[in-house]
């Protein structure tokens, strides 16, 4: 059965059953959730997350894909759908990234450019404002996906702990988790950030240190120091207003700091389309983002698959 999956799915793409099924959502609003986009020539591209990682010749073709079916708004346009201001075209959709990898601007900002495609990237600016070329974050992670974490810690809980802590503590203990190695700097550095404007893309917030906001201990002082540095960082073009919550999690007392912080936009990682009223987003509330993983857009030759791409895409709960 599993073989004869991808048939199926090409059968129903191309028949029109799955467009069939998409008509009925074309007042949903669908976030899509990128993290890195890099070269497979790139040193760095077999070292990083494949789940959070697509290559440059995936990301084209999934331009190609939304271009082709949705609207693609931008980040202020949502903004103002939230307001009540202007409603969204039908079949929208917001391209998003999370952490502020510099790949973000090597790779993915000239092919959003050449098409004219605006973007959102969600910005850590303790990784931003870090000296090292590696994101020590990431270097958690990725010991983590490599079981080689000592005493079998969990990143996160790992990263929660120590993003408190101040540098020289944080390197101390650090010093204990195997290095990742990386032949160019992991994020953006601070001079890059205000570049992404140029490129049509704007800058949001996604915490400063990136840490749970669920395992945060002040969540509206952990937003309002965010808001500080983004619009330091760039030059003031930040919107500080739209948050994309630092590996998904979110509850109620979270959503409170946000608003207490001036939040307007809050999106979150639920895999979900949001439905809107003919457009618009009245009352406010926290968004959906569906992670684009490669694996579930690409065939078995790591060619993109617009028929895995329309069913991982399309075949959502919408509230």
């Amino acid at each position: 059965m599993n073989a004869l999956r991808p048939l199926l799915r090409d059968i129903a793409f191309r028949s029109g059953a799955l467009s069939l099924a998409r008509s009925r959502l074309r007042h949903a609003l669908t976030v899509v959730m990128l993290h890195r986009v890099i070269d497979p020539a790139d040193p760095d591209f077999a070292a990083s997350d494949p789940t959070y990682t697509l290559s440059v010749p995936l990301f084209e073709r999934l331009l190609d894909f939304l271009c082709d079916h949705y609207a693609v708004v931008s980040l202020r346009d949502v903004m103002n759908a939230s307001d009540g201001a202007r409603s969204l075209p039908d079949h929208a959709v917001l391209i998003t990234f999370d952490d502020g990898w510099a790949d973000n601007l090597r790779y993915a900002a000239p092919l959003l450019r050449a098409r004219g495609l605006p973007a959102v990237v969600f910005a850590v600016p303790d990784a931003i404002l870090s000296p090292s070329d590696g994101w020590w974050q990431e270097q958690v992670f990725a010991a983590g996906r490599s079981g080689r974490l000592p005493g079998g810690t969990s990143p996160l809980d790992l990263v929660a702990r120590l993003a408190p802590m101040d540098a020289d503590e944080r390197t101390r203990i650090l010093a204990t988790v195997p290095v990742q190695p990386c032949h160019a700097r992991m994020m953006l550095t601070p001079e890059e950030v205000p570049l992404l404007a140029e490129y049509g893309i704007d800058v949001g917030l996604h915490g400063y240190s990136h840490a749970p906001l669920t395992m945060v201990v002040d969540v509206e002082l952990e937003l309002t120091r965010a808001k500080q540095a983004l619009a330091m960082l760039s030059g003031g073009t930040a919107t500080t207003t739209a948050l994309g919550c630092p590996h998904g999690r979110y509850d109620e007392r979270v959503i409170a700091g946000t608003h207490a912080a001036g939040m307007k936009l809050v999106f979150t990682s639920d895999p979900i389309l949001n439905l809107t009223h003919e457009g618009s987003l009245v009352p406010p509330r926290p968004l959906g983002r569906i992670n684009v993983e490669a694996r579930r857009i690409a065939d078995g030759s790591r060619r993109f698959d617009p028929a895995a791409a329309a069913r991982w895409l399309w075949a959502r709960d919408c509230r």
